[in-house]
C-alpha cells in the first residue's frame, strides 16, 4: 500500500511538473509573439480655455474614450498627459496613418468631439504625427 501511494504521489508530481512547464512555455510563446502594434501617432499639445475646468477637461475625455471612436478602424488607444504649466498632451496610437486621416474629419462631426473641442484654447494647440521606425 505504501508504495502504491508513493507511486500516486510521484506520479501526480510529474503531472504538476509537466503542467507548470506547459505554462510556462505557453506564456514565453506568448511574451515572444508580442509585437509593437503601434505604427502612427498622433500627438496634441494645448491648454484648456481659463474657464475650464480640469474636471470638464476629463469628462469630455472619458466620452470620447466611449464613443465613437472605439469602433474606429486602426484605432489602438490614447492617453493623456498634464504638464505643471497647465499643457496638456494627448498622444493618440494608431495601426496606421490612412487610420488617423480617415477619424479626423469625422471627430468635430460628432457631439463628444465638438464638446471637447469646445474646451480648447486653439491658439496654444499644436499637433504632431509620428511614424514608427524600426531600424
Amino acid at each position: 500500500m505504501n508504495k502504491l501511494k508513493i507511486l500516486t504521489t510521484v506520479i501526480a508530481l510529474l503531472m504538476m511538473i509537466s503542467y507548470a512547464n506547459a505554462q510556462s512555455n505557453n506564456k514565453s510563446k506568448k511574451n515572444d509573439k508580442m509585437e509593437v502594434k503601434t505604427q502612427y501617432v498622433e500627438v496634441v499639445r494645448f491648454k484648456l480655455k481659463a474657464e475650464v475646468t480640469t474636471e470638464q477637461f476629463l469628462k469630455a475625455e472619458s466620452d470620447i474614450r466611449k464613443g465613437a471612436i472605439k469602433t474606429q478602424a486602426g484605432y489602438q488607444g490614447r492617453d493623456v498627459y498634464q504638464d505643471t504649466d497647465g499643457s496638456w498632451l494627448i498622444i493618440i496610437r494608431w495601426n496606421d496613418k490612412a487610420s488617423a486621416d480617415a477619424w479626423t474629419p469625422i471627430f468635430m462631426t460628432l457631439k463628444e468631439g465638438q464638446a471637447f473641442g469646445g474646451l480648447m484654447d486653439f491658439s496654444s494647440a499644436r499637433q504632431e504625427h509620428y511614424t514608427l521606425v524600426n531600424p
